[in-house]
């Protein structure tokens, strides 16, 4: 699909070694955020929080649907420590996960940390499928710049190894890594998606040097996926 022709509005960049910009366009476009609004979040509680081993209780009234596993194997009170939480917001980009770690952490300090970072258009309005929040008008929004700022901030952080080798595990690699043939090419990403929105924002390694990389579309999921696999060719051309 040639860019021209996507039926919405997309941001695509690409910086390889990080810093050094390859591409880039519409970067200062709003998004609903979806699930890369969990990037810093993960960084949040991996480099700021300090309570990685504290344990935490998951109960069945804490599930809510989407993306997890933890409405699949909570079927009555188990305990997990926030690092495990951290880990499945960001392998299987649970909800329920992502919501605890919301309520743990603060909606108004998360958002102060965003601001932090240099996410100034970034807004965590919401915790994740809470309807109530969405018919209010309240939801959860981001720019490339955004992004870009994010995992920055994350390459210059004494914990970076910790959160690749985590992100490595990631199980959702259908969108730009998909576009990328070559197996010298290693992800360390975080989708989002939902209805007419589809996202992919990260980090990858290639002949020794990182870079990363942000997409996202709005406008229709179908052609969403095949602009970001298109935008993992590109990759391909470094």
């Amino acid at each position: 699909m040639g860019l021209g022709l996507f039926p919405g509005k997309y941001c695509l960049h690409m910086e390889y070694p990080v810093g050094v910009v390859r591409y880039s366009k519409n970067i200062d476009e709003l998004f609903k955020s979806a699930s890369v609004i969990k990037l810093p979040i993960f960084i949040y509680g991996m480099h700021y929080a300090k309570d990685l081993n504290e344990e935490m209780e998951v109960s069945p009234e804490h599930i809510v649907d989407g993306s997890g596993i933890l409405q699949t194997i909570v079927t009555q009170p188990r305990t997990f420590s926030v690092r495990d939480l951290l880990v499945l917001m960001m392998v299987v980009s649970d909800n329920t996960a992502t919501n605890l770690l919301i309520k743990r952490y603060g909606m108004n300090r998360l958002n102060s940390y965003i601001q932090h970072l240099g996410m100034t258009k970034t807004v965590l309005g919401r915790e994740m499928r809470d309807l109530v929040a969405i018919s209010e008008g309240r939801d959860n929004f981001t720019c490339g710049r955004d992004m870009v700022a994010c995992l920055r901030h994350m390459v210059s952080l004494p914990v970076f190894r910790d959160m690749l080798q985590i992100l490595e595990k990631q199980q959702f690699q259908n969108k730009v890594p998909a576009g990328v043939k070559s197996d010298q090419f290693v992800f360390f990403n975080k989708t989002g998606e939902l209805d007419e929105v589809d996202h992919d924002v990260g980090l990858f390694m290639y002949k020794g040097q990182v870079g990363l990389f942000v997409g996202l579309t709005e406008g229709s999921n179908s052609s969403g996926k095949d602009l970001l696999h298109e935008f993992g060719h590109m990759l391909e051309d470094l």
